[in-house]
């Protein structure tokens, strides 16, 4: 009876891990809940980000980064743009309480983590770094840390979540400035684009010393820009005109030219251009893919890929992924002169998937269902979750 049974488990398992999911693409004024791609597109994101840490830094674990930035203007601009339609308002308590719900139980459990290691070991904690962790300024405090005597933390890794954290809590703002207009919004976005730069080059030229740090790669202010050009993409998809302008974007050739200008991003070393026009290029060639990928019809196989099980899978563990991988590359590094390196490679992958299935399945889907039953009871607002580090929905 096993024997029979066997074959049609596997069969199973194999249609879940590859169907895709029905709908492939995204329609480019639809508000859907669902945004068919995103998913998949935070797996690649996340996965390059690990191949970098646990294989080999020629994979650009900040091209994975810059992914997630341009995913999360997009995403929370499309929700303030489909709540204002939805109600003629923004639920401002409801926005924060949703971010409340969605990042920081695994943020605090992950950072208790560290610390508790940390004193296990009898190391001396530096109590700076978890609290910027918890309070988001880790991308500062790690930009000036200049200090070669004290032992930088796994919590260093909070730098991209700080970036975004400052995002959440200016673009309430902006939005209510802009009165929810698209196209004032737009101005706003090109402003940041360009103050952005600007700022780059200013301070690349009066402080060419700076050039080669962390300090253009961490500070907010220096990358905003990187989350701005998904801002972009929304507030078009908000007007007849974007629109227009998005359908004849959509298509390989622009898929093409963003990877040529990415992959000549990766390649040209020179410092200078490496700490200012560099993020503008590849903030634009990402925003461009991003329109291909989630809109042209000609595009059919990569959206089939990305909306199949697995990768949408991987897709929702991306934010536990990207916190617990690199604690999992903290413990196992002792190992590195017992382990044959493929054997190390495979280790890590295991345990972070392990550990992050765990805190997707207990601490994250806990917290959004209490989130959701908590916003039932208040019945303010519909329910349009999409924080970029889960849902793809809006």
């Amino acid at each position: 009876m096993s024997d029979l049974t066997a074959p049609s488990k596997l069969a199973r398992l194999r249609s879940w891990l590859t169907s895709p999911a029905p709908e492939l693409r995204a329609d480019i004024g639809n508000t859907a809940r669902y945004i068919p791609s995103l998913d998949g597109l935070r797996a690649i994101s996340v996965l390059i980000v690990m191949l970098s840490h646990f294989v080999t830094n020629i994979f650009p674990g900040g091209f994975g980064v810059y992914v997630f930035f341009v995913i999360s203007g997009f995403l929370i601009a499309r929700q303030f743009f489909v709540e204002q339609e939805a109600t003629s308002s923004i639920g401002m308590t409801n926005f924060y309480l949703r971010r409340f719900f969605r990042l920081y139980p695994v943020a605090l459990v992950f950072t208790a983590t560290v610390v508790a290691l940390y004193l296990a070991q009898g190391k001396t904690v530096d109590w700076w770094q978890p609290a910027s962790a918890l309070f988001y300024f880790s991308n500062y405090y790690f930009a000036s840390f200049i200090d070669p005597s004290q032992q930088v933390m796994p919590l260093v890794i909070f730098w991209s979540l700080s970036v975004e954290e400052h995002f959440y809590l200016l673009f309430p703002t902006v939005f209510l400035l802009a009165k929810g207009a698209p196209r004032r919004l737009g101005f706003i976005v090109l402003g940041v684009i360009v103050g952005a730069l600007a700022l780059r080059l200013g301070m690349a030229i009066r402080h060419p010393e700076l050039i080669g740090s962390y300090h253009f790669y961490y500070r907010s202010e220096f990358r905003m820009d990187s989350i701005a050009y998904g801002v972009g993409v929304a507030a078009l998809c908000a007007t007849e005109w974007g629109r227009s302008f998005l359908a004849r974007l959509a298509n390989p050739v622009t898929l093409v030219a963003a990877g040529a200008i990415v992959l000549f991003c990766l390649l040209y070393r020179e410092p200078f251009f490496r700490e200012t026009w560099r993020y503008s290029l590849v903030g634009v060639a990402i925003a461009a893919a991003l329109v291909s990928v989630l809109f042209s019809a000609r595009l059919g196989w990569v959206q089939r890929l990305l909306n199949m099980r697995l990768p949408v899978y991987i897709g929702k563990l991306s934010y536990s992924l990207y916190l617990w991988h690199f604690l999992v590359l903290y413990l196992t590094g002792p190992l590195g002169d017992d382990l044959p390196r493929p054997a190390l490679i495979v280790l890590n992958f295991a345990l972070s998937f392990a550990v992050s299935s765990a805190s997707y399945h207990w601490l994250e889907v806990p917290f959004l269902n209490l989130r959701k039953r908590l916003h039932a009871r208040r019945k303010t607002s519909p329910d349009t979750d999409v924080s970029p580090s889960a849902s793809t929905e809006v």
